[in-house]
């Protein structure tokens, strides 16, 4: 069998969860068929486009999103047309939006965590772009995936989601899951240090300045704790000495950094990550993998990589400093079920959302569809 595997991210690059998905994904289907790897492919944008929408927004009138242009799409549509093979028997697409204007004869499948609407909901503000743009771009959406043989997505949440904006009632859609995209420890090194982290590359958004305010309370019972916090760097107010520490942004790709994110993760209490815009946040599984558990929310698909009293202690609508500061308390009090939420955390994590499942789980979604193929060519 042979397998065009489309995707705009070059194999090389894995400082993200979607670039670790994406390098995972072609490996899988390497295993099981012959792959012709198309990209990474990334037309230029029109930078006269992008300045026009940002001038838009910045006067207070809504753009374009100029990422996904008619004139782009259509561009890149010729780039992949250009480097597909025509005797594959599937074309693997990483991620639905980019690929939209793309039409093949071949069957094809298509990977990503959300749809287009989600993104736009959850990590913008749609209310900065024209609706018929948005639109625009979501109907093309809905269309081009009515024509998949199979549909993945990264969790049962984001599936029925697709679902709801697009139905895709003829289209097979599945989760095939996700996981972390860190070597896994061989053992829980935890040794009773107070020390939470906050991970993210957007402090404002999944809400940092929140766990910087529970600490104020933590404080009063457990002088000790410590906050430290990776990625995007918070006000300079936010830090205190000794207290609250920034560690910097460590990305995956720098095997030096990749060691120290590895280490906060054996060493800390616990991650809190009370996010206000997420789908299925790898961290989270991550840092499951050295028995850290989760103070994050109920809320998008977390319940899915880390689940309640499992992995995680979930925090409901609407999240406060409060709501965090006394879930941290409850977690340091309560000794006997920290231990067992670190042992779960782990053994969860190693099951569900090892690099292996993962890749089992996509395989046999994609011979899935691929067995229904040959099957009704037969008939």
């Amino acid at each position: 069998m042979k397998i065009n595997f489309i995707s705009n991210l070059d194999l090389l690059e894995i400082s993200g969860g979607f670039s670790a998905m994406n390098v995972a994904a072609y490996d899988a289907m390497t295993e099981i068929a012959h792959v012709n790897y198309v990209g990474p492919v990334q037309p230029q944008i029109h930078l006269g486009a992008k300045l026009k929408s940002k001038v838009s927004r910045i006067v207070g009138a809504p753009g374009n999103f100029y990422f996904f242009s008619e004139e782009r799409l259509k561009r890149v549509a010729q780039e992949v047309a250009s480097g597909c093979q025509d005797d594959a028997e599937l074309d693997f697409f990483h991620g639905f939006t980019p690929w939209i204007r793309c039409h093949t004869r071949r069957p094809f499948v298509a990977w990503s965590d959300c749809s287009f609407q989600d993104y736009i909901n959850i990590f913008h503000d749609p209310h900065t772009f024209c609706r018929p743009d948005i639109k625009r771009i979501c109907d093309a959406e809905a269309k081009w995936l009515s024509g998949a043989k199979g549909v993945f997505l990264s969790s049962n949440w984001a599936s029925r989601r697709v679902q709801h904006y697009y139905g895709l009632r003829d289209v097979p859609v599945c989760s095939v899951g996700i996981f972390g995209a860190m070597e896994i420890a061989r053992e829980d090194r935890y040794e009773g240090s107070h020390d939470f982290l906050f991970v993210s590359t957007d402090y404002q958004r999944k809400r940092g300045r929140l766990c910087r305010e529970a600490m104020d309370v933590v404080w009063r019972l457990f002088p000790d704790a410590r906050l430290k916090i990776i990625g995007d760097p918070p006000p300079t107010s936010d830090l205190v000495d000794g207290k609250v520490i920034y560690e910097g942004f460590l990305t995956k790709s720098n095997p030096v950094q990749l060691r120290k994110l590895a280490n906060h993760f054996s060493t800390a209490f616990a991650i809190v990550h009370p996010t206000g815009a997420d789908i299925a946040p790898l961290v989270l599984i991550e840092a499951a993998f050295f028995g850290c558990p989760a103070i994050t929310v109920d809320d998008f698909a977390v319940p899915e990589v880390a689940p309640r009293e499992v992995s995680a202690l979930l925090l409901q609508r609407p999240v406060t400093s409060a709501s965090i500061a006394q879930t941290m308390i409850e977690l340091l009090i309560d000794t006997n079920r920290y231990s067992q939420m670190r042992k779960d955390a782990r053994t969860y994590s190693l099951k569900n959302h090892s690099r292996d499942a993962f890749k089992k789980r996509l395989q046999r979604a994609v011979l899935d569809v691929c067995s229904g193929i040959r099957k009704g060519q037969s008939v």
